[in-house]
């Protein structure tokens, strides 16, 4: 199963990049959607519908029918509920888990008509432990949700052959890892059984597990939440 259309939404971060690169090398046609321009990225606010339609148009155009979505746009917040203004909490929401929504709506469609398809919500251990003060409620809260919405969506589309899951990532060498202090980071490491390897997964270790979760192998997975964490969170 390769020559498929792939769409990643923040594709032009770390670790949307990384699974961009990872479908490639398997022989897919992967698509960058991201709000930050780049090379063969497609413009596109994923909290948009109109922005959402316009980019799965331009994609269905250049490349036909797509038949996997990995969804690992996001942003983040800080703080507790009294700290998170009402505007903050609304963006993060809309930008982390209506965007889910937004993007699988676009393309449940191609993949019944295709005879199925996959879908990969990137969601956060966060959503496993409920986040912190470091994450702010509305990021713990959206993330929390991708999980049951890749639930709902598993049971709602297995008829047609569109299997859903989601990757619950814990420290990776991202941008927002980097904007850690080195303190706050070396806590996190050593919450890893055995103080962990020493350093936090690389986008590519989370890439390989999202591209598994497509591939035939993996045709009995559905409906699941693989952690890719070091151990940060067992459950």
């Amino acid at each position: 199963m390769t020559g498929r259309t792939v769409v990643v939404t923040g594709g032009a971060g770390a670790i949307g990049a990384a699974v961009v690169r990872r479908f490639d090398a398997d022989g897919d046609h992967a698509v960058a959607l991201d709000i930050r321009p780049g090379p063969g990225v497609v413009a596109c606010d994923v909290s948009d519908e109109g922005s959402v339609r316009r980019a799965m148009a331009e994609v269905r155009d250049r490349l036909g029918p797509v038949g996997v979505l990995v969804h690992a746009a996001g942003i983040t917040g800080a703080g507790g509920i009294e700290d998170e203004s009402p505007a903050a909490w609304r963006r993060i929401i809309d930008v982390n888990l209506t965007s889910a929504y937004l993007c699988a709506r676009e393309v449940v469609a191609d993949m019944r008509a295709g005879g199925g398809g996959c879908i990969v919500l990137v969601a956060s251990v966060n959503a496993r432990f409920g986040g912190s003060a470091l994450s702010g409620p509305a990021y713990a809260a959206s993330k929390g949700g991708l999980l049951t919405l890749a639930r709902f969506m598993a049971r709602e589309h297995a008829v047609d052959g569109i299997r859903v899951n989601a990757v619950a990532p814990g420290p990776h060498d991202t941008p927002m890892w980097q904007a850690l202090d080195a303190d706050r980071r070396a806590t996190i490491l050593g919450m890893l059984p055995g103080g962990g390897p020493g350093q936090p997964g690389g986008p590519d270790d989370l890439a390989a597990t999202v591209v598994h979760l497509c591939r035939p192998e993996s045709r009995f997975i559905t409906g699941a939440t693989i952690d890719v964490n070091g151990g940060q969170w067992m459950g």
